[in-house]
């Protein structure tokens, strides 16, 4: 993100001055005040952009948090049925170690992928489904393996709850109507610095261009958080990476 960030603000302030440099230069290093109306109704124009810009951050950070809170809830009840497979009977143990294993891997390598598409991955959740299915197959005939197949069940329908809270975030976006108005008036107050910034020195030049890049810095921000799986900042499935690499430590 950090590349074509940096590229977005200095490519858009360099515009933005160049504009105003060329346009100065045409009307010969003359100025006018603008009327006190336009400058009201630029100020209202910017007010608009910076108060939908505060919105959608929010939004957009809120989603986020919540998509990573869902994965890391999942990936760490998996990893606790993996645990608990210890205490079920040999028959069924390595069947639901196996059956965790391969969920886990299909989240990363299936489902993932068809989250940015913004749908579900059907082959995943028939895995899920039949690890639950495998798990209560399991013959039980004393108290302690009942008590680890309850607990482990209970722990399963906890994957279950967390991948229906990720899946919810699958097509989370800020609101396209103040999305729009905030790109809207985010173009429009970068079209007024370069048409009627007014620069006089390289100072003049330096703070307009600081005021442009920053603009075009928040515009990219917002549509960067658009999508919790998808967008320019968005999340990957490291937890699930992570538990793979720790199934192999509980299995000792």
């Amino acid at each position: 993100m950090l590349i074509p960030s940096l590229a977005i603000m200095f490519g858009t302030a360099l515009a933005v001055c160049l504009t105003a440099f060329l346009l100065r230069r045409h009307k010969g290093g003359r100025t006018s005040d603008l009327p006190k109306g336009v400058e009201m109704a630029i100020g209202a124009v910017s007010g608009l952009f910076v108060f939908s810009f505060a919105f959608l951050a929010v939004n957009a950070q809120g989603q986020l948090d919540t998509a990573r809170k869902a994965t890391l809830a999942e990936a760490g009840a998996l990893k606790d049925v993996y645990f608990l497979a210890r205490g079920l009977p040999p028959s069924g143990r390595d069947d639901v170690r196996q059956r965790v294993v391969a969920y886990t891997r299909s989240v990363i390598s299936a489902e993932w992928p068809a989250m940015h598409q913004g749908h579900a991955d059907e082959a995943t959740v028939r895995g899920l489904d039949q690890l639950r299915a495998a798990l209560y197959r399991i013959p039980v005939t004393d108290e302690d393996s009942r008590a680890t197949r309850a607990e482990a069940s209970q722990r399963l329908q906890d994957v279950y709850v967390a991948r229906r809270e990720r899946l919810a975030q699958k097509d989370a976006e800020v609101p396209p109507p103040i999305l729009s108005l905030m790109v809207g008036s985010g173009v429009v107050t970068l079209v007024f610095f370069a048409l009627f910034g007014k620069p006089t020195g390289r100072t003049h030049y330096f703070l307009l261009g600081v005021g442009a890049a920053g603009f075009a810095y928040m515009i990219y921000l917002v549509l960067a958080l658009n999508h919790p799986y998808a967008g320019g900042v968005s999340i990957g499935p490291a937890a699930y990476e992570e538990a793979l690499q720790r199934y192999g430590q509980l299995a000792l």
